[in-house]
């Protein structure tokens, strides 16, 4: 059974509505609610939901995104486990939007396809482009048309991850493809050159040759590089503290961890955390009715 795919055209920037981070707390079911003209993504965080629209049931994972069309019922069909958060986040489009079960390739230049439900496939890369949003909506000093921006970004980046889970399968099957996600599956573990070269049966030395001659960067630059943008996530996503997340990514030791993401990105994972604190939180107790924009 082929998914249903949602095609927008986005010759400019789609109208951002409202957005937030919801925390569900055990028992927890959404409301019984149809959006009048917006359209709604519903991305996991953590936990379990469990989302009827119309007649479809969808149970949503960590990773999961949901996207909820205009003018149909949709509700919680089962109770979520404590621990349960999403993001959500509302936009009006600006294009003609049209329905398939077919993705088109080749479509027109500034047409997105998204489907009904799928797995994202590049949660960090994602997280940051979010966080951008919820901060820009839930700072009055910045411009509406940002806001339509980043949440044009976010349709884009995830349609782009969703054609890349259906591209030729032999492109996404090569060796070194298979190398660089066997790292990203790994690295929460204390990884080495000489431990991912031993395990596809190569020297260290050949390994490093293959990732400047595709990535421009040595092993253990791409290995740090995956690492920290885990660590941006968990910092974006958790309140763990940043010893914690050095631990759990496996640096050495936090010292380490510091100077590698400062190097990387620039800034202290502290400073970093802070770049995106104005984020809309809510829960049961905290879910207010928001306008809808003239």
């Amino acid at each position: 059974m082929h998914k249903k795919v949602y095609k927008f055209l986005l010759y400019e920037p789609v109208h951002f509505f409202k957005a937030g981070q919801y925390f569900a707390n055990q028992g927890w079911r959404h409301k019984n609610i149809v959006n009048d003209g917006d359209y709604e993504l519903f991305i996991m965080l953590s936990g379990a939901a469990y989302i009827q629209i119309g007649t479809e049931r969808y149970a949503l994972e960590k990773n999961d995104c949901l996207l909820i069309p205009p003018h149909i019922r949709h509700i919680g069909y089962q109770d979520s486990p404590d621990g349960t958060v999403y993001y959500w986040m509302h936009f009006f489009p600006t294009g003609t939007v049209t329905t398939s079960y077919n993705v088109n390739l080749a479509g027109k230049p500034a047409e997105i396809e998204l489907p009904q439900v799928f797995r994202v496939t590049n949660f960090e890369r994602l997280a940051i482009l979010v966080r951008q949003l919820l901060d820009s909506a839930n700072d009055k000093s910045v411009s509406q048309l940002t806001s339509n921006y980043f949440i044009s970004s976010i349709l884009l980046e995830l349609s782009h991850q969703f054609i890349g889970t259906i591209q030729d399968p032999r492109k996404s099957s090569s060796r070194f493809e298979l190398i660089k996600n066997w790292i990203r599956i790994h690295s929460h573990e204390k990884l080495t050159v000489a431990q991912v070269a031993d395990e596809f049966q190569m020297t260290p030395v050949y390994l490093t040759q293959l990732f400047n001659a595709y990535e421009g960067v040595t092993t253990i630059h791409f290995i740090n590089a995956v690492k920290i943008k885990q660590a941006q996530e968990l910092l974006l996503t958790t309140n763990k503290s940043v010893k914690e997340i050095a631990f759990d990514l496996s640096f050495s030791n936090e010292k380490y961890f510091l100077r590698v993401f400062k190097q990387t990105t620039s800034l202290t994972p502290t400073k970093f955390r802070n770049s995106y604190s104005k984020t809309y939180l809510n829960n049961i107790e905290v879910d207010p009715t928001i306008p809808k924009p003239r």
